[in-house]
């Protein structure tokens, strides 16, 4: 009976072979004859939701069939991510896959993929920075200013987050390891909530996505500082980095979303979703109506997408 059943085994992985070659050089002809999704993991309103309903519009006009975002927050984009690997690799659905994707495995300890094994990267989709803004009433006039004074009151202040392992929180962390500070972490559940009690001074200082600050720090409600990455932004030119600001060298901290499918997606599949990702990147309006809104767009190789995985997945770990 045990040899009955072992030949009929290896029938079965013979068969199936050629049915699953058939189905892909079938799926690639007719791909795509129907919507696609695309996956967010975070709340309606967050940078991802946004950028990814925008470029969501732009990929149905280049596919030729509607192109839909589903939103599956939680637990750091965890639960949206887990999803999307294990989803059927037909090209139907993919995911804005926020740099969470390889922090994630790293502070969770266990999580239900692997970012290079489960995921075929298609490209990036944008870049953003971060803005260290402080309560308009805050004391300190600058970094400098900043950095001296919570030395001098350590563990009286405190700094906010969108949720304990974003990439915020990250860069708060890197802040107060870098120069060397004792203050509170206070975790939300989002920017909007964190943002929320910086107005009314439940906590003195957050860094926020630039396209979430800028409102905030252009009408004054909110006291800018300095942004995380290597050179200023010309939405706050007056704004120095966090260098600058502090003598240091080295501290760059940046957002990023790029397009990610489940893994063995067939090749022609891919082609044609990579194809529809150019056609995207070079819409010189989008680009300018994104960069107005503080969201720098970017297209790019899936070998890219992996650098930028492979940086980070190191520096962040």
């Amino acid at each position: 009976m045990i040899n009955v059943i072992r030949r009929l085994s290896a029938l079965i992985v013979l068969v199936s072979v050629p049915l699953s070659t058939a189905y892909a050089q079938d799926l690639a002809k007719s791909w795509p004859n129907k919507s696609l999704r695309i996956v967010v993991g975070f709340p309606a309103g967050s940078v991802t939701d946004t950028v990814a309903r925008v470029m969501a519009e732009q990929l149905a006009k280049s596919l030729g069939q509607p192109v839909v975002v589903e939103k599956k927050p939680g637990a750091n984009g965890a639960i949206g991510v887990g999803e999307v690997a294990r989803a059927t690799p037909d090209g139907y659905t993919a995911y804005a896959a926020p740099v969470s994707i390889v922090i994630n495995p790293v502070l969770q300890g266990k999580v239900e993929y692997d970012p290079y094994k489960d995921f075929q990267p298609i490209s990036m989709m944008l870049t953003s920075p971060f803005v260290l803004h402080a309560n308009k009433d805050f004391k300190a006039k600058d970094v400098k200013e900043l950095i001296a004074l919570v030395r001098a009151n350590p563990d009286k202040y405190s700094i906010g987050t969108s949720g304990i392992g974003s990439i915020n929180h990250l860069a708060a962390e890197y802040f107060i390891k870098t120069f060397g500070l004792k203050m509170a972490v206070i975790h939300y559940k989002g920017g909007a909530p964190a943002a929320q009690d910086l107005l009314g001074g439940q906590i003195e200082m957050m860094f926020s996505a630039l396209n979430e600050a800028l409102p905030f720090v252009t009408s004054g409600r909110t006291r800018g500082m300095a942004v995380s990455v290597a050179k200023r932004v010309a939405l706050l030119p007056d704004l120095p980095t966090i260098d600058e600001a502090s003598g240091t060298t080295g501290f760059d901290a940046v957002f990023w979303v790029a397009l990610m499918t489940p893994a063995k997606v067939p090749a022609q599949v891919l082609a044609r979703l990579t194809a529809a990702m150019q056609v995207v990147g070079q819409d010189k309006t989008l680009a300018s109506d994104l960069s107005q809104k503080g969201v720098y767009l970017r297209v790019s190789s899936s070998d890219e997408v992996t650098q930028f995985m492979q940086r980070d997945g190191e520096k962040w770990g």
